[in-house]
């Protein structure tokens, strides 16, 4: 299936998406320079697994902790060496999870396994093929700072307080945040 990048921003759309729109839905600039001429100065028609595709960058994860602000980054990884990267937050403008992020305008990104620069502002959601699992986070909190409580303390608790210690025994997780079992 082919695609469409607009020059401008750096959004990719599918070509039978945008093939009637004659602006950018992202920001508004022409997609075509006339209707009836698809191959226009503004866009980039690529095929899939196509190299322009593989040199861009593609965020999986958006990571927010409200107690530790700090920690709080974007995971991004390279379509064309699959590096890991992550940055911070403050770099930048938008964050729209699932979606599209979009850099403030004096940030570069560059992959730091094969030096490829990130060109367009906006980087694209898209889900690592590889991709583990995801932690399980925290109902109260949505923290991933958990420790997996024991079984050896579970069974010293039904030890010692017999059928007191169910509710305590049918928990797995418990935060290192705010302390909740669950």
């Amino acid at each position: 299936m082919a695609k469409v990048v607009c020059e401008s921003c750096g959004t990719s759309f599918l070509y039978n998406a945008v093939k009637d729109m004659e602006i950018c839905p992202v920001c508004g600039k022409p997609l075509w320079a006339d209707k009836e001429d698809h191959a226009a100065d503004g866009v980039v028609v690529i095929e899939e697994n196509d190299e322009l595709e593989n040199g861009l960058m593609y965020f999986d994860q958006i990571m927010i902790f409200e107690r530790k602000p700090e920690y709080n980054n974007v995971c991004v990884y390279c379509g064309e060496c699959g590096n890991d990267n992550s940055l911070e937050v403050d770099k930048f403008d938008k964050l729209v999870d699932k979606e599209y992020v979009i850099l403030k305008e004096d940030i570069t990104v560059k992959c730091r396994g094969c030096g490829k620069e990130h060109k367009p502002r906006k980087i694209l959601y898209k889900r690592k093929d590889s991709y583990a699992p995801p932690l399980p986070r925290c109902p109260l909190c949505n923290s991933a700072m958990l420790k997996k409580i024991k079984t050896s303390s579970k069974v010293l608790a039904a030890a010692t307080v017999g059928v007191f210690a169910l509710p305590y025994n049918s928990k797995t997780y418990e935060c290192k945040d705010c302390g909740h079992r669950f």
